[in-house]
């Protein structure tokens, strides 16, 4: 089925075009979202991200994680392992033209980098519609022939068959309808009607960042501004967007939600679609539930870092700490064999196994459903 953009999320106050997502931000479903956000937030400040020792690691892994995650949704066929290798030498190793897999990767990495510089939360102008524009003109730096800026060709969105399944609007269009948005940006964040009424504050109009991130993200899908590129500008504007949320803002390069729409990629087409027939929430659920996701992956990385350091005080030195270092390496949930010590270790059966006893005491270890099978469990 094709669908056709609809002015479902506008009206029209005279000759005037206003963008009112139909959504109730005080949904409860999306209320409860946002509050399990706010916890996950508050207990990452409370782990002290900033200073913990971790925290380069992760940020380093979030970053290619999200430059992974969002060229792949596109179709870009690199590996983690790749994009990994990537990063390491962007900087100094030039790309040819031809490499477009890696340029794609390497626009995300730059992107990423525009982004963290900015700070909306405290200058409105570090998102405002230049800032769109430049982040798109990086994100697709050496991809296009297409000039810089919004479209002046129509543009469909195709399903996996092929098929035509979205026309957005003609692009005649596009230059009022995202002056409706940035004007509804600059209420739902500020509570002003415009930038030239500073007098007369409407808090009903101040929105959650995280509602305003994810009615930004679906808004460029539906409008499709520029020739190409709309999805992976999409999620990085709707990444600055979010941290005009103070708290959020000091941990911005420790999570990535790309990852997770992507582990629920027909959930996060389907909603989205939705959105553009005007029903917003089932995206905006689904767009938290990702939030929220990696806000507690990192979470888990912190808190299983801190708990392997206590348990490798408890254990001193001995088989039991060197069979600790093992399975610390492993995700939890991971299944291993007892085999692994006795083909690692020099020491006696009655050893090991007095020290796997030690280890399920510990509650890092459990048994697995084979013989001889233990699962990790150092979080669980």
């Amino acid at each position: 089925m094709t669908y056709t953009f609809a002015y479902k999320h506008f009206n029209k106050l005279g000759n005037k075009l206003v963008f009112q997502p139909k959504v109730d931000p005080f949904d409860y479903e999306i209320h409860q979202l946002i509050l399990e956000a706010e916890r996950n937030i508050g207990a990452l400040a409370r782990l002290g991200l900033n200073y913990h020792p971790v925290t380069l690691t992760i940020s380093h892994k979030a970053i290619i994680r999200t430059a992974h995650f969002t060229t792949k949704i596109e179709q870009n066929k690199l590996e983690f392992k790749e994009v990994f290798q990537l990063y390491q030498h962007y900087k100094t190793n030039p790309l040819s033209i031809k490499q477009k897999a890696q340029i794609e990767v390497k626009n995300v990495f730059q992107t990423y980098e525009y982004i963290y510089s900015l700070d909306p939360n405290k200058d409105f102008s570090d998102m405002d519609e230049p800032v769109l524009i430049n982040m798109h003109a990086t994100l697709m730096n050496d991809l296009t022939g297409y000039p810089e800026g919004y479209r002046n060709i129509p543009v469909a969105l195709q399903d996996g068959d092929g098929q035509v399944s979205y026309e957005p609007p003609a692009f005649n269009e596009i230059p009022r309808l995202m002056r409706a948005y940035f004007a509804w940006l600059y209420t739902s964040v500020t509570g002003y009607s415009s930038p030239y009424e500073t007098i007369h504050i409407n808090h009903d109009k101040i929105l959650h960042p995280l509602i305003i991130s994810g009615i930004t993200h679906h808004f460029i899908g539906y409008i499709h501004p520029f020739p190409d590129g709309n999805g992976r500008t999409a999620r990085a504007f709707s990444t600055l967007v979010g941290l005009i949320h103070n708290d959020l803002a000091t941990i911005k390069d420790a999570f990535s939600v790309e990852e997770f729409f992507d582990k629920r990629i027909e959930d996060y087409y389907d909603t989205l679609m939705a959105a553009t027939q005007g029903n917003l929430k089932p995206f905006l659920v689904f767009y938290l539930e990702c939030v929220n996701a990696s806000l507690t992956k990192v979470l888990n990385e912190l808190q299983r870092h801190d708990r392997i350091k206590h348990i490798r005080e408890v254990l001193g030195k001995g088989h039991a700490k060197t069979m600790f270092e093992l399975i610390s390496r492993m995700e939890d949930g991971e299944i291993f064999h007892r085999q692994l010590f006795d083909d690692t270790l020099n020491a006696s059966t009655s050893s090991i196994a007095k020290n796997l006893s030690r280890l399920k005491d510990l509650s890092v270890i459990k048994p697995g459903d084979g013989r001889g099978e233990y699962i990790v469990c150092i979080l669980d």
